[in-house]
């Protein structure tokens, strides 16, 4: 995990809870500090100008030793806290740094001398398991020794990437200013696909940028998932681990939970989402039997085995179709998965070239009309839905022009 951000002492007091928390419950851990903001306000306060090729900042000698005191001292006070933390939660655990990760010059290119800015040249991975195994979290910075014993300054998100493929990580999370990607409008990305990165990356500010190149090399090279979080929400890594929708982007080299066509093996999973929405009268008893025959309309997200939202697709005459047993598990937050869904639904009735979308329900009008739907009557069904209106459940009526 990589931290990069002006943070106060209270919000890194509180994220160093929650990853004693996490290291408690048996998570490993390697954490990568980054004082890159550090740096920036050093150089400014000094009236200085940062000496840069392309996107790497150049070290001189002076730089590298205002760097060191930099690193010295976010060291210390990320131990401090750490001591404070397992205190307070009864823990065990170790806090260990290491030479677990050797340097090399960067050098010259295109006729300019880096000087004391390295890059990665191995991480001592098997070193860094034994320190996980015995429950020890390790911490790593951005300063790393050659193999001729000289200092360089590297990327803190190159250490971080080059680390979790090293270790062939599960996760890599990434924590800065920005809390996620933004698609061209502004809104959140929540999840993104691998091949979409390069796209999504023109749009990003710098900081996000050198994330999402991180997150890119990190799950190319292995790493199942990648999070982009911002370190200044409080408990962002716990929202984002631990419920569905989270506060950040993640990166995988497949959607999280993609929407796919249901099939008759997630009878088991669909009937245990229905049945609460049944009994409360949200949706329209269906018996198995029933589901079995009509699987084909299913859609499903699952996630982990698990079936955390469901929606049907009925064609009805020419160009009209509708959205039926739309369910989201309880447990979830259903704004994200629910929306994913209609969403699919309505890719679906485009390629079937339906033209208008309606949708029957009795308790979430609310939420349908503020994606689009307006109310409707029973007369605006074709006459083959009219015919199977139930004027006793008197659902409400909406449609979609798509």
């Amino acid at each position: 995990m990589l931290s990069d951000s002006d943070q106060t002492d209270s919000s890194v007091s509180r994220l160093v809870e929650d990853l004693v928390l996490l290291n408690a419950l048996g998570v490993h851990l390697v954490l990568i500090q980054s004082t890159r903001h550090a740096i920036d306000s050093y150089i400014g306060e000094q009236g200085l100008e940062s000496a840069y090729h392309g996107h790497r900042r150049i070290t001189d000698q002076p730089l590298l030793n205002r760097i060191v005191d930099l690193v010295s001292q976010n060291r210390l006070t990320f131990r401090g806290l750490f001591m404070r933390a397992q205190h307070r939660n009864r823990g065990k655990s170790s806090l260990i740094s290491g030479n677990f990760v050797s340097a090399k010059p960067l050098g010259i290119h295109e006729g300019v001398n880096h000087q004391f800015t390295g890059s990665v040249r191995r991480i001592d991975a098997s070193g860094i398991r034994r320190q996980l195994e015995i429950g020890s979290v390790v911490y790593l910075d951005h300063l790393a020794h050659s193999p001729a014993g000289e200092l360089y300054n590297l990327a803190s998100e190159e250490v971080a990437a080059e680390t979790a493929v090293a270790l062939n990580a599960d996760k890599l999370i990434l924590m800065g200013e920005t809390p996620h990607c933004t698609d061209t409008e502004g809104e959140r990305i929540s999840e993104l696909a691998l091949a979409l990165v390069g796209t999504t990356r023109s749009h990003q500010n710098n900081e996000m940028q050198r994330r999402l190149d991180a997150a890119e090399r990190a799950v190319r090279g292995g790493v199942g998932r990648c999070h982009l979080l911002g370190a200044g929400i409080d408990g962002a890594i716990l929202t984002e681990l631990m419920t569905t929708d989270g506060t950040g982007t993640l990166i995988a080299s497949q959607p999280a939970a993609p929407v796919r066509q249901a099939r008759v093996d997630d009878l088991p999973g669909l009937i245990h989402l229905l049945a609460p929405m049944e009994e409360q009268g949200a949706l329209v008893q269906r018996s198995r039997d029933k589901l079995e025959a009509e699987i084909n309309h299913f859609y499903v997200i699952e996630q982990d085995g698990r079936i955390l939202g469901s929606a049907a697709l009925y064609p009805l005459e020419t160009g009209c179709a509708e959205l039926a047993a739309l369910a989201v598990d309880h447990a979830t937050t259903e704004q994200s998965i629910g929306t994913k869904l209609l969403k699919h639904i309505e890719e679906q009735a485009r390629t079937l070239s339906i033209q208008t979308l309606f949708v029957l329900t009795t308790q979430a009008s609310d939420w349908f009309k503020e994606r689009g739907f307006e109310m409707s009557s029973v007369e605006a069904l074709p006459e083959n839905r009219q015919a199977l209106y139930n004027y006793q459940r008197n659902s409400l009526i909406l449609k979609k022009e798509l």
